[in-house]
C-alpha cells in the first residue's frame, strides 16, 4: 500500500504519513498555565478551546500547525511531529478570539483558504533548545463538541 499522497491516523495520536509515524497536537495539553482541548481539525487548521483551570472563562485559538522532520536537537532526538505555531507567528499562523461563533468562522475561512495549500516539514532552528518547541501532541476530532 503507498502512504505518499495520503494520511492514514492511528491511535495515540500518530499519522502514519510516508510510513513513517507522525506526532500529531494532543487534544487536550496545558501550556503556560492555560489547558487547550481541539474542538475541531481540517488537515493542518486545528480550532482550541483555551482556558485556566478552575475559571469559566474560555477562549479560542485557531492555529495552522507546524510540521517538523525528526530530528536532534542538542542531543535530544525528536519524532516526526506538529507544534503549535510559535509566538512570533502569531496574526499569521495563529489568531486568538473571544467567542466561539468568531472562532468557528475563523476556522472555516482558514480551511476554505488553505484547501490547496502546500504541506511541508518545517525543521526547528539547529541552535534551539528543546524549552523553544511549542507543545506538541495528537489529533482531536473534527466538528465542535459541546
Amino acid at each position: 500500500m503507498l502512504f505518499s499522497k495520503f494520511h492514514h491516523h492511528l491511535g495515540d495520536g500518530l499519522c502514519l504519513c510516508n510510513s513513517n509515524p507522525m506526532k500529531r497536537l494532543d487534544l487536550q495539553f496545558t501550556y503556560d498555565q492555560f489547558q487547550f482541548r481541539q474542538l475541531a481539525r481540517a488537515n493542518d487548521v486545528v480550532l482550541l478551546e483555551k482556558s485556566k483551570p478552575n475559571s469559566c472563562q474560555k477562549s479560542y485559538e485557531v492555529v495552522i500547525v507546524r510540521k517538523h522532520p525528526a530530528q536532534v536537537i542538542h542531543g535530544r532526538s525528536y519524532p516526526e511531529r506538529e507544534s503549535m505555531p510559535p509566538t512570533e507567528a502569531w496574526g499569521q499562523l495563529a489568531w486568538s478570539l473571544t467567542d466561539l461563533e468568531t472562532a468557528q468562522a475563523k476556522f472555516r475561512r482558514i480551511v476554505d483558504s488553505r484547501q490547496n495549500a502546500p504541506s511541508a516539514l518545517t525543521p526547528f532552528p539547529a541552535n534551539g533548545s528543546e524549552a523553544d518547541e511549542p507543545p506538541s501532541g495528537a489529533e482531536i476530532r473534527s466538528g465542535t463538541s459541546d
